[in-house]
C-alpha cells in the first residue's frame, strides 16, 4: 500500500509537468505512419536506438517511436543483436539477449526499488497502474480518452528512463553490453522478440566504436533576470540538446545549494501551431525556442541568491555543475498614483497644480511635477528636487501662455518605482488676437482650381486660418474653411461659366484660444477666360474689278482684342488683314486689292479676347469679281479744319444722271482707311465732329452706283491735321 501510495503521489507531481504534453523527443520520432494493405490500414513504428561507449561496455538506449508499439514491445520484448565489424572480411553476429528483454514485473519492481524513488513508481504507475483509466467519459470520446492515457503513460516511461539508469534497465529501454572489446566497431540492433500484430515495428540500428568515453558539456546560464520576489534563469538550447532534463539548485550564502526540484527541470520546445492561433506570442514563442527559462520565487527583496544547474542525459549521467549567478530581487511594486484636481490659474503665467493622495505609503519618496503642451506630451520635469511625499500643490510659474497646459503628478518611491497621475489641464487666458495674415496670393487654372497661399503666422499658438470668399469687393464674404485649417495654403474650386470675371480672397488667422485676427488685404484673382468671343459680322460689301471691300461690325464681347481676316479660295486660307479692336468704333472696313477678276472668294474674320481665346468663324462672304470698266474718280474733294468748333469740313462735286450715292472714307495717320458715312447723291457737303486734336486725318470719297456699270475709283485722298489748341 505504502508503495503505490508513492507511484500516485508521483504520477500527480508530473501531471503538470510540460513534458507529458510533448512526449520524448531525443529518442522517439512522432509522426505518425499509416500503410495500406488493400482496404486494411497497417500500423508503422520504429525503434530509435542510441548508444554510448565506455571502454569497458557500451550502453544502449532506446524508444518505440509509436506508444501503440510501446505497448506490444512491452508484452512480446524486444531482442538485440551485435554485429563486430572490425575485421572488414570478417563480421561477426551475435544475439546478446537470451530470452526477450521485457519490463520488470510489479512485483519486481517493488523489490529491486525503495518507494521514495520517484522514477520508479511513475514507471510502474504507468505500467501497470489502473488509476489512468478513471473518470473516462463514454462511446466515441471514451476511445479518445484511452487513446490519451496511452500516450501518457509512453511519455512518462521514457521521461523517467532517461533520469535513473536502473528504471531504464527494468522498463526495457536500456542494455549494458559488457563483453565488448576497446576500440571495436559495432553495429547493434534492436529489434521486436517476436511478430507484431495488426502493425509493423522497423529494426533501431547504431554504429558505434568502443573508444574512449565522450565528455560530456556541461550547461552555462547565460542570464538571471530580477523581479519583485521572482527571477528568470536563461539558458541556451543551442549546445545542451544531449541533455533530457536539468537539475536546479539554489543558495543563500554561495556555498551550501538545495535542489528546487525533486525531479528535473523540463522545457520543452514551444508548439509552432500556437501562433496560428494567438500572433501575440510570438515574441515569447521565439524566445523560448532558443533558451530554456526557469521561474523562482525569491523569499524576499535585495538579498543575493546564488543558482547553478547541472543536466541529466538519457543515460541517466549527470553533468558538473553550470556556472553559479547572482540575482537580487526588487521592489517592483510603484505607488498609488495621486489624485490630480482641476489646476488653478493664479495671474500672468502662474498656474496651481493641486493634487490629494488617500494613502501615504511609507517608502513613498515624493513628487516631480510634469508639464506639455499636449496631453499626449512629451513631459517636461519642472521640478529638480524631489517634492516631499506630504506636498499637495505646486505652482508653475511659466505655464504657456498660448493654448493650454497639461501637468502629470508623478509619484516616486525609495526603489524609484514610479506612478503617474492622469493629465489634468490648466490655461492662462488670452484674449490677444493672432496678427493679421500677409502675403496672401493666389492663381486660378482653367479647371476651375485656385490655388492660395500667404505667410505663416509667427504666434505659437496659431491654429488654422478660415478662408473667405466674395464675387466683388463690396459683397459680404462667405466662409469657405469649416474649420482653422493649419496650412498657410489652400485649394479650392470654383465654376467658370459665371458673368462675373474676377474673385476675391481674404483670410483671418485663429489662434488655441479662438481669437480672430482682423481680415487680410483682399486678393483679386481673374478667372480664365473660357468661353470664346462672339465672331464679327460683314456688312456694306462693294465689289469692283479692281477690289472688294466690306465693313465688319465688331465683336459685341467686352473682352475683344483683335480681329483676323481670312481670304479662301479653292482650298488655301490666307490671312488677310489683322485690326485692333477700337471700344470707340462700329466697326472696321477692309478692302482688298489682290483679287483677280473671274475668280470667286470667301471671305471670313475671327475675334481674339483677352485670354487669346478664338471665336468662331463670322458668317462667310461670298465674293465673285467680275471685270467691269469703272468711273473716273471723284478728285473734287476739300477738307478744312476748324480749330474754334474742333470739327473737320469736308466739301466736294460731283453730279451724274444714273442713280448713285456717295460713301465717305478716314483713315488716322497712316491707317487703312474706314468707312464714315453714305450720304445721298445731293449731299456734297460733311462735317466730322469725331476729331480729336492733334492728330492727322486722311479722307477719301467715292461714288456708289446702282447699275451694272460700275462705281467710281476711289478718289486722291486729302489730309488735315487737327491743330492742338494753345
Amino acid at each position: 500500500m505504502k508503495y503505490c501510495l508513492k507511484i500516485c503521489a508521483a504520477f500527480m507531481f508530473l501531471t503538470f509537468s510540460s513534458y507529458a504534453q510533448k512526449g520524448k523527443e531525443k529518442l522517439t520520432n512522432k509522426q505518425t505512419v499509416l500503410q495500406k494493405d488493400g482496404d486494411k490500414p497497417i500500423l508503422v513504428s520504429g525503434i530509435k536506438v542510441i548508444a554510448k561507449a565506455y571502454g569497458d561496455s557500451v550502453v544502449l538506449r532506446w524508444a518505440p517511436t509509436r506508444p501503440w508499439a510501446w505497448n506490444k514491445l512491452n508484452y512480446i520484448g524486444y531482442k538485440i543483436e551485435r554485429i563486430d565489424i572490425t575485421e572488414k572480411d570478417n563480421a561477426k553476429k551475435e544475439i546478446l539477449t537470451a530470452l526477450p528483454l521485457k519490463p520488470y514485473s510489479l512485483e519486481k519492481f517493488k523489490a529491486s526499488f525503495k518507494p521514495e524513488n520517484n522514477n520508479a513508481a511513475i514507471a510502474a504507475q504507468c505500467l501497470y497502474g489502473k488509476n489512468f483509466e478513471t473518470n473516462l467519459r463514454k462511446g466515441q470520446a471514451a476511445i479518445e480518452d484511452r487513446a490519451s492515457v496511452s500516450d501518457a503513460r509512453y511519455s512518462y516511461t521514457l521521461m523517467v528512463a532517461d533520469f535513473d539508469a536502473n528504471v531504464a534497465a527494468a522498463t526495457a529501454l536500456r542494455f549494458a553490453d559488457k563483453t565488448v572489446k576497446k576500440g571495436n566497431k559495432y553495429i547493434y540492433r534492436v529489434m521486436p522478440a517476436g511478430l507484431a500484430t495488426q502493425g509493423t515495428i522497423d529494426t533501431g540500428t547504431v554504429l558505434i566504436i568502443n573508444n574512449k568515453t565522450e565528455i560530456n558539456n556541461r550547461p552555462e546560464i547565460t542570464e538571471g533576470i530580477a523581479f519583485d520576489r521572482l527571477c528568470e534563469l536563461h539558458w541556451n538550447r543551442a549546445g545542451n540538446e544531449t541533455w533530457s532534463g536539468f537539475y536546479i539548485e539554489r543558495s543563500d550564502d554561495g556555498k551550501t545549494f538545495t535542489p528546487l526540484t525533486s525531479l528535473p527541470f523540463i522545457s520543452s520546445p514551444p508548439d509552432s501551431s500556437i501562433l496560428k492561433e494567438d500572433s501575440s506570442k510570438a515574441k515569447l514563442f521565439s524566445m523560448l525556442q532558443a533558451q530554456h527559462i526557469y521561474m523562482d520565487s525569491l523569499p524576499q527583496n535585495y538579498k543575493n541568491y546564488f543558482y547553478r544547474i547541472k543536466g541529466i542525459n538519457a543515460f541517466a549521467e549527470l553533468s558538473d555543475y553550470s556556472n553559479m549567478i547572482t540575482v537580487s530581487g526588487r521592489d517592483m511594486s510603484p505607488p498609488v498614483a495621486v489624485n490630480i484636481l482641476n489646476p488653478k490659474f493664479i495671474s500672468d503665467r502662474k498656474i496651481k497644480v493641486l493634487w490629494k493622495k488617500d494613502v501615504i505609503e511609507k517608502d513613498c519618496k515624493g513628487y516631480y511635477v510634469t508639464r506639455a503642451k499636449t496631453i499626449n506630451g512629451p513631459y517636461e520635469t519642472l521640478n529638480k528636487d524631489l517634492l516631499l511625499p506630504s506636498a499637495t500643490e505646486y505652482t508653475d510659474n511659466n505655464a504657456y501662455t498660448h493654448g493650454g497646459s497639461f501637468y502629470i503628478v508623478v509619484a516616486v518611491d525609495t526603489a524609484n518605482n514610479i506612478s503617474s497621475s492622469t493629465p489634468a489641464m490648466g490655461l492662462v487666458p488670452d484674449n490677444t488676437p493672432p496678427a493679421i495674415p500677409a502675403g496672401l496670393k493666389g492663381r486660378i487654372e482653367k479647371n476651375g482650381l485656385v490655388y492660395l497661399s500667404w505667410d505663416a503666422n509667427k504666434e505659437e499658438d496659431v491654429k488654422g486660418y478660415k478662408v473667405y470668399f466674395a464675387n466683388a469687393p463690396d459683397h459680404v464674404f462667405t466662409q469657405l474653411t469649416t474649420e482653422p485649417d493649419s496650412l498657410n495654403s489652400f485649394v479650392d474650386s470654383i465654376t467658370l461659366k459665371t458673368l462675373t470675371k474676377n474673385i476675391w480672397y481674404k483670410i483671418a488667422a485663429v489662434d488655441d484660444n479662438n481669437n480672430h485676427s482682423e481680415f487680410s488685404a483682399p486678393v483679386k484673382l481673374k478667372k480664365p477666360d473660357i468661353v470664346p468671343p462672339a465672331p464679327p459680322v460683314a456688312t456694306n460689301v462693294f465689289i469692283n474689278a479692281k477690289s472688294a471691300e466690306m465693313d465688319w461690325i465688331q465683336s459685341s464681347s467686352d473682352d475683344a482684342v483683335s480681329y483676323i481676316v481670312y481670304r479662301k479660295q479653292d482650298n488655301n486660307k490666307l490671312v488677310m488683314a489683322k485690326f485692333k479692336h477700337n471700344p470707340s468704333a462700329q466697326n472696321f472696313h477692309f478692302t482688298d486689292t489682290t483679287v483677280k477678276p473671274n475668280l470667286a472668294y470667301v471671305f471670313t474674320a475671327e475675334t481674339i479676347d483677352e485670354d487669346s481665346l478664338h471665336s468662331a468663324e463670322s458668317i462667310p462672304v461670298n465674293v465673285k469679281i467680275h471685270k467691269v470698266m469703272e468711273r473716273p474718280a471723284i478728285n473734287t474733294l476739300k477738307a478744312v479744319y476748324d480749330n474754334k468748333l474742333k470739327m473737320v469740313t469736308l466739301n466736294w462735286q460731283y453730279t451724274d444722271k444714273p442713280d448713285y450715292f456717295f460713301i465717305l472714307y478716314r483713315a488716322e495717320g497712316n491707317e487703312a482707311f474706314q468707312t464714315l458715312r453714305s450720304l445721298n447723291k445731293d449731299i456734297m457737303q460733311f462735317n466730322d465732329l469725331k476729331i480729336v486734336p492733334g492728330k492727322t486725318y486722311r479722307y477719301a470719297i467715292r461714288a456708289i452706283y446702282k447699275d451694272e456699270k460700275g462705281n467710281t475709283e476711289m478718289g486722291e485722298s486729302v489730309s488735315v491735321e487737327a491743330t492742338a489748341s494753345n
